[in-house]
């Protein structure tokens, strides 16, 4: 297989591309962590690519190896890794328990405080999810409204029954996203951010591990929805043209994120995601009325925090049955 010829996941984003072990081994060591790289056979059919790409709390990974290689990362102690197979196997020790992976039937979840040694098949391809450990331990924090302790994910993802082939999708998709377009590029690194971290919430709500058993131990706080609700709209409103972080938004009003969330189900029958969108559409709406017809729509979108002006445009019809641009010749005309 030629390195150049294959069609790999993030293209636009290489770090590595390179047939010397030692330089694979210190330059993919500099994105994740020190290991030891050992290739089969005399390393004949070695090479290595590691495409990456950043957002904000982990990164999207493509790494292939050609040959058999053997991987020695010990803890990785600073973040997480889950890792999906596209192209080859790889048989993973993760602690005390041996985990074989294959496209399309199971992945790897490493935990940051359990050892782990691989051996990945020849030619193995797979798309890794990198999670920084301080940035999940608290998210987990932000949902229990507990402290945390150790994080320790079950190291095998099936792949081929639910929750763990949606939760392999959603990885897959963060990737596309990912590879779709430059980092800068207005409003993709915000979509970036938040798919990341839908599939992290995905991680821990789904995922078999210390995480989703703390999740299902923790009070169902229900009492107090209004004020609860109340508190929030209020921070949402005055921050609506920024990212709004849903644990600071916890943080700010004095509760768990997990009881902001079932008060949200209890008060509204909405997520905070949905009571957050309605919200900017209907300052949208405010402004489109108050143009007078001399507006450009998109530049109003921005305004009001929504960074997708092709969705947005959908979500505006559904909640109001007209388009913004027709909400904008009512403010011409006059009628509201």
């Amino acid at each position: 297989m030629q390195m150049q010829a294959m069609q790999m996941p993030l293209s636009g984003h290489a770090r590595v591309a390179t047939r010397d072990v030692d330089q694979a081994a210190e330059e993919v060591g500099r994105i994740f962590c020190s290991h030891r790289l050992s290739p089969h056979d005399h390393g004949r059919d070695f090479f290595a690519c590691h495409n990456s790409r950043l957002f904000a709390g982990g990164s999207i990974n493509y790494v292939a190896y050609g040959g058999d290689v053997e991987i020695d990362p010990g803890c990785l102690e600073r973040f997480f890794l889950v890792q999906v197979p596209l192209s080859g196997g790889t048989q993973i020790r993760i602690g005390s328990k041996m985990v074989t992976t294959a496209p399309g039937r199971a992945a790897s979840v490493l935990s940051p405080t359990r050892p782990s040694l691989m051996r990945w098949q020849a030619n193995c391809g797979q798309v890794i999810l990198k999670l920084e450990r301080r940035a999940v331990e608290d998210l987990l924090a932000a949902l229990s409204g507990r402290e945390t302790g150790e994080i320790v994910f079950e190291p095998q993802l099936r792949l081929d029954s639910e929750p763990g082939r949606t939760l392999g999708a959603q990885i897959l998709a963060l990737a596309r996203m990912a590879d779709a377009g430059v980092p800068g590029e207005p409003g993709r690194d915000e979509a970036l951010n938040s798919l990341g971290w839908s599939v992290a919430h995905a991680l821990l709500w789904t995922h078999a591990g210390s995480a989703r058993d703390l999740l299902l131990a923790a009070p169902q706080e229900t009492g107090g929805a209004r004020r609860k609700v109340s508190r929030a709209l209020d921070f949402v409103d005055a921050h609506l043209a920024e990212p709004i972080d849903f644990a600071e938004l916890a943080r700010a009003c004095g509760y768990s994120l997990r009881s902001l969330q079932l008060a949200f189900q209890a008060e509204r029958g909405q997520t905070i995601s949905q009571a957050v969108q309605e919200r900017r559409l209907s300052l949208l709406r405010q402004h489109l009325l108050a143009a007078g017809g001399k507006a450009n729509v998109t530049a109003l979108m921005q305004t009001c925090g929504l960074v997708h002006a092709g969705r947005a445009a959908g979500a505006y019809r559904e909640l109001f049955g007209e388009t913004p641009a027709e909400t904008l010749r009512k403010g011409r005309s006059g009628k509201a």
